[in-house]
Formats: structure tokens, sequence, C-alpha cells
């Protein structure tokens, strides 16, 4: 070997450990992030006229494992979407209290019909009327604060999902632009920067809608929906939706008074569990919104319902015609069985028995539409009272109770039902979480750095390094000698 080609030889060496050690640098300064994926250098014989000529950089491959990032971000839907789940059926299970607790639904039922039977002991005593008057005022406003909550939960589902809305389709555009800047460099530059932070914005688009990645010619992906929808292929698809400030129990998507899910301007099912977007947080969310946060408002209202209809009863309350309010009343009117919608909002005292608008205590005792006071010591009304309280009746069908129960067993075994609904999505998110957090350790263990490695790979570049500088030393002390003679 000639003392020129040595020298090339060497110099090549120095080139390419030098990237590889600024390729090294970069792994160990991006160790903590999860979303960098570790680099490395490639090389290769550099043949001149045939004649070997050292060694160049060919490529930095970037570090990955196609099945376990879709395998990850398939689980992080899955945990998303539970983890929306759980949050709901737990804010829902929390405006029912705990039974036993003071200011649970439940409590505020006994109470009310621990004081009919003070009251019915103690027919004479107006501080017990007004202890019943309180008890029952409590229970009403329970049942509408309920409702409210729950509606409450119905519009921060609806604002989440014009936010998730917003951020896939910034991130699509993002990813769209990232796309055409890989393909303008691909075979004449560094696009492993560029690819993380497309991972990264498909990571961001995956948790709220799982996704499958297709490859495509120039380095571009395509990504599509596990239901098959297309939400890049080219060009980047938009989601549409409009959010609504204001919610009402009335208000459904069926009847359009809610938006619902756009694709490219077309209309998409989602939360139903059969739609080409279902599975992660955007379509837990509609779930939320549609679904689980009505059906529970509509056991609220059946215990509502259930309320009235035992007090608006002629055998409860004899002074009472056809038609007429008892003591719970619909906005101060009877009951009508077709409204049952939302009557828990509506839920009110008959102003009869309430001094504060203008009625008089001893009606609780006498009957609503009693002409005159009767006897102080009668409680026989009272004792009607605490009869429609206990006495057992079937519950209806939304509730999701089957056995005959009394007003408090009913509210119990809503918030029994309810809690145990709670309990089971807790687990399935806890169980999500684990399985994302294993595949998340293990795709990281196969794209990640590992500074051990890395150090080890630097201990070597070193002494390539020292080869490379010490072949040029001597060839300079050759070249030395030469000229000396």
């Amino acid at each position: 070997m000639s003392i020129s080609a040595a020298i090339s030889n060497a110099y090549s060496g120095l080139t390419s450990v030098s990237r590889m050690a600024e390729t090294v640098s970069n792994n160990v300064s991006n160790a903590m992030n999860e979303h960098y994926a570790r680099r490395e250098v490639m090389t290769g014989q550099r043949v001149v006229g045939g004649v070997g000529m050292g060694v160049s950089v060919t490529s930095i491959d970037r570090a990955m494992d196609v099945l376990a990032t879709s395998t990850r971000r398939a689980w992080g839907a899955e945990y998303g979407s539970a983890n929306t789940l759980s949050q709901a059926n737990a804010r829902l299970a929390q405006t029912l209290g705990v039974p036993g607790e003071p200011g649970a639904l439940a409590s505020r039922m006994l109470s009310f019909e621990n004081a009919l039977r003070i009251a019915a002991d103690n027919p004479a005593s107006a501080s017990a009327r007004e202890q019943v008057l309180s008890q029952a005022n409590n229970v009403a406003e329970t049942l509408k604060g309920i409702s409210t909550q729950t509606m409450a939960v119905r519009m921060d589902a609806d604002a989440s999902i014009a936010t998730q809305v917003r951020t896939v389709n910034v991130a699509l555009k993002k990813i769209e632009a990232v796309n055409t800047e890989i393909r303008l460099r691909q075979g004449s530059g560094d696009t492993a920067a560029l690819e993380d932070v497309r991972k990264q914005l498909i990571d961001e688009v995956s948790s709220i809608v799982p996704i499958k990645q297709i490859a495509r010619e120039g380095g571009v992906l395509a990504l599509y929906t596990e239901g098959g929808a297309a939400l890049i292929d080219g060009q980047a698809s938009e989601l549409g939706f409009t959010a609504t400030p204001v919610i009402t129990p009335d208000m459904t998507l069926a009847s359009g008074a809610l938006s619902g899910l756009t694709l490219n301007g077309r209309s998409m099912s989602i939360g139903t569990g059969s739609g080409q977007l279902e599975g992660g947080t955007l379509s837990a969310a509609f779930t939320v919104r549609d679904e689980l946060a009505p059906e529970f408002n509509s056991r609220i209202d059946a215990v509502a319902r259930d309320l009235v209809e035992r007090f608006q009863s002629v055998t409860t309350d004899p002074s009472l015609a056809p038609g007429d309010p008892g003591l719970f009343t619909d906005n101060g009117a009877a009951f009508a069985p077709a409204n049952e919608l939302a009557l828990a909002q509506r839920l009110e005292l008959n102003a009869a028995v309430d001094p504060s608008q203008g009625g008089d205590l001893w009606r609780l005792r006498d009957g609503i539409n009693a002409l005159t006071q009767g006897p102080a010591g009668d409680d026989t009304q009272l004792r009607r009272m605490v009869d429609a309280m206990s006495a057992e009746r079937s519950p209806g069908a939304t509730t999701g109770l089957i056995n005959l129960v009394s007003a408090t067993e009913l509210a119990e075994g809503i918030t029994g039902l309810v809690a145990a609904q709670a309990a089971r999505s807790e687990d399935v998110t806890a169980y999500s979480a684990g399985q994302f957090d294993i595949l998340r350790e293990s795709e990281l263990s196969l794209t990640g750095v590992d500074t051990d490695h890395e150090m080890q790979q630097l201990l070597m570049i070193e002494q390539a390094y020292a080869a490379n500088a010490r072949v040029i030393s001597t060839a300079d002390q050759l070249m030395q000698t030469l000229l000396e003679i």
C-alpha cells in the first residue's frame, strides 16, 4: 500500500469515527426523550478505480420496530378509552354519594323517611312537621343537583370532543407536511429527526383514534383508522364537530340537538362500538355524552318519578283528586307519566305545605287539599305517608333493578349498581394501563437509548480514532524521512 493510500484510508476512518462520535453524543443527550429513536452510523468500503480507499458513511439508521410500536399504540388507545369511561363513571357515582354518609341520596331518603316517622309519632308537633318539610326539600334538591352534575359530565365530554377533533386535525396537517419534507430529502439528507417528529405526531393521534400506518414510496406514511377510514394518504383528512356549550337532558344526537362527527364532510358513526373511529378517547367521549350519562340520568329520573307517584296517589292522600299534585310535584303541577325525561331537574315541593311559598305546615298532617285543620293528635295522614315511603313497588325498567323496593331501597340499589359499574371500569383501566406500560417499556428497549451500550461504543470509537490518527502520524514520519534523503 502506498503512503498516500494509507493516508486516504486513515482520513476516511477519522471522518467516519467523528460522525459516529457525534451520533453517540446525540443518542446519550436524548436518552430521556421517549420520542427519540436511537441512531446508528452505517459504513461501507469506499472504492476508487477498483482500489479500496478506506470507508465512508453510507447511512444513519434510525432504530424502529413497527410491530412493537403498533402494539403499544393499540393499547395506548385502549387505555385512553378505558380511562375516559372510568373517570366519567367515577364522577357519576360520586354524585350519588355513599349510603350512610351525609349528603348521599340514599341517606337523604332515609332521613326523610325517619322524619315522617317522628312526625307520625308526634302529630301535634309543628317542629316535627318542619323537619319533614326540610328533609323533603333536601331530597328534591339532591335529585336536582345530581341531574345538574350529570349534565356537567355531558358538557365536559362534548368540550373534550371538540378539543380532540382540533388536536387530530392539527396533527394530521403537520404529518402531511413532514411526509412531504421526508420525501424531498429522501436519498439526499438525514431524515431521522423528521421521522422522530412524525412518530410523536402519530402517537398523539393514535391515543385519540386507533390507527394503523402503511409505508408508501419515498419514506411517506399513510394513516388509516382500525375501522378502515383514511386519515391521511397523501392529503390529510379533516374531522368536523360543533361544540354545544349548554346541554339539557332532552338534547340528543338523534334529535339533532347535539353535533355528530364528520370526516371530510361525511357523517361518521362513533361511540356505539361499531363505527370506523371506535376505540380511542374520542369514541369514549361520545359514549359518555350520548350513552353513559343519559342512561345514568334516566335512573335519577326514575327515582324522582317513584317518589312523586308515591305521594301523588289518592291512597296516600285522600284529600287529592285524580290529577292533583302531591307532596312532590313536576314544577308545581301533577306528574304525567309520559313526561318522565328530566323530571329530577323539575322536582319541586308542593307550595301548599311550604310556609315560605304561602302554604301551611298543617297540611302535611291533614292532607294537602284539606279545607280545614283536623285534630292536632290525628296521625292518620302522616302514617299513610310513612307507608308510602316504605311500600315495596316494582322499580322502573331504566333503573336496572328487578326486585320490589321501598323508596329508600330504590336509591340504595341504584347507588350500588352505579358504584359497581365504576369499580369494574376502574379495574379495566388498571389492566389497560399495566399492559400499556409493559408494551411501552418493551418498545423503548428496542428503539430507545441504552447509555451503557453507547459508552461501550464510545470506547471503541476512541480506539478507532487513535488507530487512524496513528496511521496518519506514521505516514507523516515516513514522508519526512523520504524528504530528508
